[in-house]
C-alpha cells in the first residue's frame, strides 16, 4: 500500500476548509453589521448557519486528515493503523533519524547478584555454588 494520502480524503480536507471559512464569514457577517449601525440588517439566523457549517466543515476536515478510522468515527484499530499511516510514517522517520544518532552499544544491562547465605558473597544470579566459598546457593 502506499504511504501517500489518498486523493478523496485530501478533497475532504479542502471541502471541510471552504466551509469553515464560509461558515466564520457567515458567522461574523451580522457582527459587521452591528458594528456599522445596520442593526435593523441583522439575522440571528445566518450567524446560526455560519456556526453549524463551522462546526461541519472541522468535523469533515478531521475526517479527511486523518480518515474515518484514524479520527475516531469507526472503532477498528487496524483501519486506524491504515489511515494515520503517512503520518506515522513521516514520524518513524523522525524517529529513525534520531535513534540512528544514539549508541546503543553503550546500553546498560540490569545484573542480578545471589548473597550466599554461609558466606555473603554475591554470585550471578545462574550460579549454583558460591565462588568464594563453594557452598551451594
Amino acid at each position: 500500500m502506499s504511504n501517500e494520502i489518498p486523493s478523496s480524503r485530501k478533497t475532504l480536507y479542502y471541502v471541510g476548509m471552504i466551509l469553515t471559512i464560509i461558515g466564520v464569514i457567515l458567522f461574523l457577517s451580522n457582527f459587521v453589521l452591528v458594528f456599522t449601525g445596520n442593526v435593523f440588517n441583522v439575522n440571528p439566523l445566518i450567524s446560526f448557519i455560519g456556526f453549524i457549517m463551522v462546526a461541519v466543515g472541522q468535523i469533515i476536515r478531521v475526517i479527511g486528515a486523518k480518515g474515518v478510522a484514524g479520527s475516531g468515527i469507526i472503532l477498528d484499530p487496524e483501519k486506524a493503523r491504515e489511515d494515520v499511516k503517512p503520518y506515522s510514517k513521516a514520524m518513524g522517520g523522525v524517529i529513525d533519524d534520531v535513534l540512528s544518532n544514539v549508541d546503543s552499544t553503550n546500553v546498560s544491562k540490569e545484573i542480578v547478584k545471589i548473597k550466599c547465605r554461609n558466606c555473603g558473597e554475591l554470585n550471578d544470579e545462574d550460579s549454583v555454588y558460591c565462588k568464594s566459598c563453594g557452598e551451594k546457593l
